[in-house]
Parts: structure tokens; C-alpha cells; sequence
């Protein structure tokens, strides 16, 4: 939370390059003294005449600083005319700047204000648990993610993952998987635009005037419906006074990140613009050994990204404001940082874990089986070495990853490309009391991504996924404040989105060898005898160059009426209700299909499903069935020559694969399991629908004891849309979310206003609550049972429902500016999270040998959820050499939590913290500054145990210098 009067706020931000740490330290160190400790010398004549100057002019510069404040405070104005009934949840939408009388009480710059019904409100006055950071506050200790940005707001998580996968969670709910049929809990909403799926935002932040983060179901005031709350992001608006800023960081692991504004009028006082701009490289911490003196790096950065505005105002009655922006097509490399950890030899029970040699130690190095006897690793695999290294070694390359060296070593490194692109267009009339407006915005977003198994064997080829995106808005709202008893706000809302979600399963030449099962392998290598030649072949042909697509269409419309009234019986009374009705048309449409059949083409099966793929029948030993054709038949023929040499008699269908031995058909029958096994279950064009009518409303009173204390009460319903998908093949729905939420909570300035605290505590209560669940694959299972595998059921992890969910707790944000020069600031939650009823929980990795296909987890905590998280942040400020000074940090705090949809218990992340730190020196007037940033300063990288892998935080410490301005 911000809390900082704007002239206490520094304007600078940071970064990184890839100078060692203790170089930018000595050189943060020279630049801030060359700007202060050398007036400790001999003074010129010269320099006296310079402190003459800057004494006389001490008056100019105090009139530069109060330029610089109006300048800010224009910024937060928005609108000419105020909107009014949103006293009870925060906006989101940006507003035109357009010049004019400012709202109530202008001088209140010391006042935390949200960016409410586009005018200044105090944070004071809204009664709702919510929490806001200006943007020099992120700037100052270079946070433009939402992993930097969501650690300095209350109660609020970022779940990392890729770009695509990442989510973000308030009050402890709202992580989602890879999944774009639903939709997020926590809506975000940037310049006045709902975003339709969260991975739009999972980018950088620039030219950023605040963040807000509310909390509880939102939907009753303007945009998109949110069940567990909303994140609002605000760019700095046009305006006719003239501004320019720039800001270059250099860091640790080759950091470079230029980033900078500019705007002001272009014809005075009818139109003004604003462009922005950043430029983000890095190299990852994480090295890939399979070609390190390359570029392949985890998390990087190679972002950039531009945005426009333009303002009108052709009358004192409209204003226009036209935005776009746009980031271009760019490659950064974030899966496949996995840490492979040694796998449990035995489960609970005693029985083994891996009794069917499935996993990588048992392919690379060995395994015993249930009878004790024990089988070396796979052939195929030994000895090979790749880009002039030694050996591949499970031990050394495999097993020992990232959290030890600092590397990874996989072949598939073409990294994930992503494009985003939208504008908007924002059109205001005023008259009197009212104020119509009309927000219509379009945004084209892609995400292609390139996925690996993690070694460098050519086992995954090509596969991955994308998702191909595109939304379209439109929303119109009225607001009015006829007297001092009543104001309102009223709209109409509509979203569509048309979403293409790719799959791609493509695989090499060792992929054969890889997944075939134990039984598998020793019939085409180990046991193949005389014709391990053939088995070899047979091997690398089953699945090389072959390659699966799949697509889900996912079609969305949503329109929405909704209003929101603030209604005043008496001076210290406010009562606000609102009322949200949306319709929901949503569609899914599956296909799955071979894009390419590859090498291993005649040993396809028949068909998967109902799509036919040529092949020709046989039984699990290799025998011919009945039935096949004089086409089908000559295909096995030409099986039989290909690998056998067997004579093929045009006029004999048949007859060449019926001269193979047994021993030889069972290999062919072994290479057609492996291919059927991998190629799995293919559909085509089944179709989910769903449709339905969802509500939201809100009821908060709210009394004001005096200026400094005012307390509320708050109830919130919101239902978030259900969704259609298709599961098994099987069109399926998955059920409404419904979340009443209530509230009691206050708002105060204690200590001579040095302290303001606001506190509440909550309770939500959530029927059908939605989140990744599992679902028995039929298709995986069934293989798996054929084939003889122990524990042989297998999930798929799709969208589905939790019958009921229960969260309860307390928030506290506070801030302290009673110490000179300082002002400290502290947030905190208590979040008891459960699950009062899920009796059809799936079982983690190690529960699989327990024979109920699903478990019972009522009454256990949801374990995504951390109970407690909290920040810690402080600022120092004070004038020094002529200069200022500045020194500030930011510390979170989560308790442990989950990272397995499946809640295994070597999934708990255990409690960790990170730091991030600035020191820097500036001018009074903001035309320079250079400020040295620590980021992870205690290098944190706390991590799950994990049952056979774990992510590491890509984050480690981080050390740079940035330079900042304004012009």
C-alpha cells in the first residue's frame, strides 16, 4: 500500500547488466560521490559561483517541484467531471485528462488515493478491503512484473510458471493451470480494459501510475465479473503539460533495460499524447549444457514494448482519449527448468515405486524389479555423448541440475514466442451531473512454445503448444450524482473472444527406445537375439518424425448489465448496493489428428476412436487378424520386407508377413504398442456447449465515527462463468463458481495521522468451487493395463468443480511517517483456506498404490493457500549535499504452501522471504538520479523437495545500477 505524500516519493526505478556485482557496487559508489562528497575539497571559484547560483535558485526550484506535484496530481485526475457511486469498489478504469476543476480537496495529496470512479478518492473513504501502490513506488526498486509487483501488495500471490501457465491468487484462491476454457478469479483490468485471460499481463509494466488490488467478488461497477477479486493497472494519461522522463539500467547477467516517456500537447488545449516505451534484455541464470557457449539461457528477458495515447477535447462537454499498444513477436526460453531429484524407492506400504523400469534412472542406469532381480539400464542410451561433452550420465547430467550448477541439459531449446498487441478507445460526455462513457478495446495475443523431456537425447521433437487469441469489448456507462444523498453508476458490457489452443506432440528418433515399457524394450533389444537388428530398427522407426496436433476452440460471449448506488440517510452514513446480471454463450470444440506420420507410417493401428489411420489389424503377439483388407494385408507385407526381408508375392496378400516367426511378430505387435501408446486417443470435432445467466451483488454500509476512523460492513456475491470442455472425448460442463464473501472491517489515522491502519477480517464461503481436478484418462489406463504396468491408472488433469470451499482471515495495511524522513509500511494476512467438502480428490504420486481411485480431502487445507504471507517495506528520504538521498527496501513473507494440484507432501514449499533493496542519489527537482538496486539480496531460493522433479525460483540474486530523469 502507498502512502507516501507525492513530494516524498522517489521517481526512479531499476534493473540490472552484466557487470560483477561488487563493479556496480564501486560504481554506484564513484556516481553518487562524484555528486556529493567531492564538495568536501578545496572549493574553486568556480564552485562558489556555482553555489551562488544554486542558491538563488532555491526559489525556481521549489516552483519546478510544485510544477512537478500539479503534474502528478493531473495525472491521478482523470476525468473532468467525477463519476460518482464507486465509493464501495475500486475502478479500473483509466480516464481521459482532460483539463479542468479538479475534485474535492485537491491539496489531500498526503492521502493514499485509488483511481475510483475516475477522480481522486481516499483510500480512507472506501470501504472495502483493498490495497494500492503508486508507480514510483514500483520504479524505485525496479518491480514491472507480476512477480515484483504482487510481493509489495497485500494478499495478493503470483503463481509462477510460463508465460502462458502463470496466474495470479487473492486471499488464496485463484490459481488455474493450463487451462484457457476457464476463467481467472482474479480479474485484471488494465486502462479501463478487462482482460479475458491473466497470461495478457504476464509482462512487463511501464509508465505505470498505480496498481490496485480489491478484494472479494467484483462486477457490480463497471468491466468483467471476478469471484475473488480484481487487479487494476493504470498508465500515466496524456496531458497538456509537457513531461519527458528516461531511465537505463545496467546489470548482473548481461541486464540492460531502457525505458522512457513523453508527452505533452500537440495542439494546446485540444490535444495532448503520451508515448512510452521499454526495452528489456537479460540473460537467464540458468545455463543450458547441451551448447552453453550459446544463448540458451532460462528466464531471460527480450521483451519490447511500446504504447501511445492521445487525448481530445474539443469541448468542455467530450473528451476522446485513442491508445495502442503493442509488443512484437519475441523468444525467451522458460520451460524445461526442471530439477530431477532421486524418486522414493518404496511407498508407504513397502511395495516398490518403479517396479516396471518406467522412470529416467531405471532407462539410464536400472532397476529391480518386485522379484528382486535387478536389469541394467537401456543400451540405446549408453555411452553417447553430445556437443563434445563426456558420456551423458544420469548421475551427473540427469539427476544434478540447476539448484547445484546452475544449468540444465536438454536439446529442444527454441524457447516460447509471444505477441501482444491491443488498443482502445475511450469516449466521454458531460452534462451537469452525468457523464456517459463509452470504452471499446480489441486485443490480439500469442503464446508458441517448444517443450522438451528434459535430456538431450532426440526423444520430443517439435512439440508443445500455443494458444492464438483474440478479444473484443465494448462497454458503455452512465454516472450521475443528482444531490449530496445519491450518486450511481449504471452499464451495459459485452466480451467476445475467440481463442485457438494448440497442442503439438512430435517425436525423434530415440523416442522409440524411450517409451517403450520394459517387456517392450527387451523384445526389440535386450532378449531380440538374432534379430536385434530388425528390433533396433523397428525401434527407432516407431515413432521418428511422427508428429500429433491438437486443437481446442474455445468461443466465449459474455454481456453483462450491471449498477452500483451509493445512498447517504444521514451525514455519517453511507449504504452502497449493486446488482450484476451476465449472460454466458461459451462453446469447446476438440480435434486431434496426426499432422505427419513419419517413419513408422505402416505401423500405425487401424484407427484411434473414430478416426481412421490405415494400419492394419493385428493381435497383441503379432498375429493377423480377421478382417483386414488386400490393402491392409499388403501393408503388413511391406512390414515384413522392410525389416525382415521377407519375399512379398503381389498376387498373395498376406503371405510375406505370415513367413515371419513368432519372435519377429512379436516385435512388429511390440513397435505397434509403442506407437498406438504415444499416439493416444484421437477425436474429431466434439463440441461442448454452455450457456447460462450469472449474478453479482453487493450490500455495504459504512459509518464514519470522524475524519479519521470509519468502519463498514460488506457483503459480496459473486458467481464466476462455468465452462464447456471435453474430457475422454465425452463433452462435459463444469458447474458455476459461488462465492458469498463477507466483511467487517476500518479505516483510521492514529498518531496525529503519522499511522494510518485499515484492517478487516473475511470470510468466503464457495460452492462448486473451480480448480484443476483429475479425471481418470480411459485411454492411458487401459494401455497401461495391457501392458502390464503396476499402479497402472493414470490421470488427466482437467478444469473441474470442488464442492465446497471455505476461507477465512484477517488483512491489515498500515504505514507509519512519524519518523523524520521516513515512512514505513506493513501488510499482512491470515488465510485459512480448506476444503469443507472434495471427497473425489486424485492421489498424489506417492499414494498411488492405494487401490480407490480417488481420496477424501475434506477438511484439509487448500494447499495453495500460505496461512499467513506478509510485507515489510520503508523509505528514507532526506536532502544531503544539495541532492537527495534515498534508501528503501521491500520484504515478503509466505508461510508454506503447495505447488501440486494433487497436494502431495513433497510438494510443500517451505516458508521462505525475499528481499529486494535501493540506495541512490537525485536531484530535489528530478533531473537525475543514479540508484544502486539488490534484488533477492539474500540470494532465497527456497524450493519444494519434489516426488521426482521440482522447479527452481529463476529468480536468484540480482545486483544493478540504473540511471533516471527527467528532461
Amino acid at each position: 500500500m502507498n502512502t507516501l505524500p507525492p513530494r516524498n516519493r522517489n521517481r526512479q526505478a531499476g534493473r540490472r547488466f552484466s557487470l560483477p556485482a561488487r563493479s556496480l557496487v564501486a560504481l554506484a559508489v564513484a556516481t553518487i560521490s562524484a555528486g556529493g562528497f567531492a564538495q568536501t575539497a578545496e572549493k574553486t571559484v568556480t564552485e562558489l559561483q556555482d553555489e551562488i547560483r544554486r542558491a538563488n535558485d532555491a526559489a525556481k526550484r521549489a516552483n519546478d517541484e510544485v510544477l512537478r506535484l500539479k503534474q502528478e496530481l493531473e495525472q491521478y485526475r482523470g476525468a473532468a467531471a467525477p463519476t460518482p457511486a464507486t465509493s464501495g469498489t475500486p475502478s479500473a478504469a483509466p480516464t481521459t485528462t482532460a483539463e479542468a476543476e479538479a475534485p474535492a480537496e485537491p491539496q489531500e495529496l498526503g492521502s493514499v488515493v485509488v483511481r475510483s470512479r475516475r477522480a481522486l478518492e481516499r483510500l480512507h473513504d472506501v470501504p472495502i478491503s483493498i490495497s494500492v501502490i503508486s508507480g514510483n513506488d514500483l520504479q524505485r526498486e525496479g518491480a514491472t512484473d507480476f512477480e515484483a509487483i504482487t510481493k509489495r501488495l497485500g494478499n495478493i500471490q503470483f503463481n509462477q510458471n510460463n508465460t502462458r501457465g502463470s496466474s495470479l491468487s487473492i486471499r488464496g484462491v485463484g490459481r488455474r493451470g493450463f487451462t484457457e476454457t476457464q476463467d481467472p478469479s482474479v480479474g485484471l483490468i488494465v486502462d479501463g480494459v478487462s482482460y479475458g485471460l491473466t497470461q495478457l499481463g504476464n509482462f512487463d509494466f511501464y509508465d505505470v501510475q498505480s496498481v490496485e488490488v480489491a478484494r472479494g467478488p467484483q462486477g457490480t461497477l463497471l468491466g468483467k465479473g471476478a469471484s475473488a477479486g480484481a487487479v487494476t493497472i493504470t498508465s500515466r494519461q496524456p496531458s497538456f503539460t509537457p513531461s519527458a522522463n528516461y531511465e537505463i539500467t545496467y546489470g548482473e547477467r548481461e541486464t540492460v533495460v531502457l525505458q522512457g516517456g513523453i508527452g505533452g500537447p500537440i495542439i494546446d488545449g485540444l490535444l495532448a499524447w503520451r508515448g512510452a516505451f521499454i526495452v528489456n534484455k537479460q540473460r537467464g541464470f540458468y545455463v543450458n549444457d547441451y551448447n552453453e557457449k550459446s544463448n540458451d539461457t532460462m528466464y531471460n528477458r527480450d521483451r519490447v514494448s511500446a504504447r501511445s495515447s492521445f487525448l481530445l477535447t474539443p469541448s468542455e462537454n467530450f473528451s476522446a482519449k485513442l491508445s495502442f499498444d503493442i509488443q512484437p513477436r519475441a523468444t525467451q526460453l522458460q520451460n524445461g527448468l526442471t530439477e530431477y531429484v532421486e524418486q522414493p524407492y518404496r511407498f508407504a506400504n513397502n511395495s516398490l515405486t518403479d517396479p516396471n523400469g518406467t522412470t529416467a534412472k531405471s532407462k539410464l542406469v536400472g532397476f529391480t524389479n518386485a522379484q528382486g532381480e535387478f536389469t541394467n539400464g537401456r543400451a540405446w542410451f549408453q555411452g553417447r555423448s553430445f556437443s563434445g561433452n563426456r558420456p551423458y550420465s544420469y548421475y551427473d547430467d540427469y539427476r544434478y541440475g540447476p539448484s547445484s550448477r546452475g544449468k540444465v541439459f536438454f536439446n529442444q531449446v527454441q524457447g516460447q514466442v509471444t505477441k501482444n498487441n491491443g488498443a482502445v478507445l475511450e469516449l466521454n460526455w458531460y452534462n451537469g451531473p452525468y457523464t456517459l462513457t463509452s470504452l471499446s478495446s480489441f486485443r490480439d495475443y500469442s503464446f508458441d512454445a517448444r517443450n522438451d523431456e528434459g535430456t538431450p537425447f532426440d526423444i520430443s521433437k517439435n512439440g508443445g503448444g500455443g494458444v492464438f487469441y483474440k478479444q473484443w469489448s465494448q462497454e458503455f456507462r452512465l454516472a450521475a450524482k443528482p444531490g449530496p444523498k445519491l450518486d450511481w453508476q449504471a452499464g451495459l458490457f459485452h466480451l467476445r473472444t475467440r481463442d485457438s489452443v494448440e497442442s503439438k506432440s512430435g517425436w525423434g528418433a530415440d523416442a522409440g527406445a524411450w517409451f517403450a515399457t520394459n517387456a517392450q524394450y527387451n523384445t526389440l533389444d535386450r532378449n531380440a537375439g538374432d534379430n536385434r537388428g530388425s528390433g533396433l530398427a523397428l525401434l527407432k522407426d516407431s515413432l521418428q518424425d511422427t508428429l500429433k496436433w491438437g486443437e481446442q476452440a474455445i468461443k466465449t460471449d459474455s454481456t453483462a448489465i450491471f449498477g452500483q448506488a451509493n445512498f447517504r440517510p444521514a451525514e455519517a452514513w453511507t449504504i452502497t448496493a449493486g446488482l450484476r446480471v451476465t449472460r454466458e454463450d461459451r462453446s469447446t470444440t476438440n480435434n486431434a489428428r496426426l499432422m505427419a506420420y513419419g517413419e513408422g507410417a505402416a505401423l500405425n493401428p487401424v484407427a484411434s476412436r473414430d478416426v481412421p489411420l490405415g494400419g492394419f489389424a493385428s493381435t497383441s503377439t503379432g498375429e493377423l487378424s480377421a478382417g483386414n483388407s488386400a490393402a491392409q494385408l499388403a501393408l503388413a507385407d511391406s512390414i515384413a520386407y522392410r525389416y525382415y526381408n521377407a519375399a512379398i508375392d503381389p498376387a498373395n496378400p498376406g503371405a510375406a508377413y505370415g513367413t515371419l516367426t513368432s519372435a519377429q511378430k512379436a516385435q512388429v505387435a511390440a513397435a505397434k504398442a509403442i506407437r498406438t501408446a504415444q499416439i493416444g486417443a484421437l477425436i474429431h470435432n466434439v463440441r461442448s456447449n454452455y450457456r447460462d445467466t450469472l449474478y453479482t451483488g453487493l450490500l455495504t454500509p459504512s459509518y464514519k465515527f470522524n475524519e479519521n476512523v470509519t468502519a463498514y460492513a460488506s457483503w459480496q456475491y459473486g458467481e464466476k462463468s462455468g465452462s464447456a470442455l471435453n474430457i475422454n472425448g465425452l463433452p462435459t460442463q463444469v458447474k458455476p463458481e459461488k462465492t458469498n464473501a463477507y466483511e467487517i472491517g476500518f479505516k483510521s489515522f492514529l498518531l496525529n495521522r503519522n499511522l494510518t491502519l485499515n484492517a478487516d477480517v473475511f470470510l468466503m464461503d464457495i460452492k462448486d468451487y473451480q480448480q484443476t481436478v483429475v479425471a481418470v484418462d480411459d485411454f492411458e489406463t487401459e494401455t497401461n493395463i495391457a501392458n502390464g504396468i503396476a499402479n497402472p491408472l493414470v490421470y488427466a488433469s482437467v478444469q473441474g468443480n470442488v464442492p465446497k470451499v471455505q476461507i477465512k482471515g484477517v488483512e491489515i495495511d498500515a504505514e507509519y511517517n512519524g519518523i523524520p524522513y521516513t515512512s514505513v509500511r506493513f501488510s499482512a494476512a491470515y488465510n485459512d483456506a480448506r476444503y469443507k467438502e472434495f471427497p473425489n480428490a486424485g492421489k498424489p504420486s506417492e499414494l498411488a498404490y492405494l487401490p480407490e481411485k480417488f481420496i477424501d480431502r475434506s477438511g484439509e487445507r487448500l494447499g495453495e493457500a500460505p496461512l499467513w504471507t506478509f510485507t515489510v517495506g520503508a523509505e528514507y528520504r532526506r536532502p544531503l549535499w544539495g541532492k537527495v538521498f534515498h534508501a528503501s527496501f521491500t520484504t515478503a513473507y509466505t508461510s508454506k504452501y503447495n505447488t501440486d494440484e494433487l497436494i502431495s507432501a513433497y510438494s510443500w514449499k517451505p516458508s521462505s522471504s525475499t528481499t529486494d533493496f535501493a540506495v541512490g542519489l537525485g536531484t530535489v527537482n528530478g533531473l537525475y538520479d543514479v540508484t544502486l538496486i539488490a534484488k533477492n539480496v539474500f540470494d532465497d531460493r527456497t524450493h519444494e523437495r519434489g516426488w521426482a522433479s521440482y522447479t527452481p525460483y529463476p529468480y536468484p540474486r540480482w545486483i544493478g545500477i540504473t540511471f533516471s530523469g527527467r528532461i
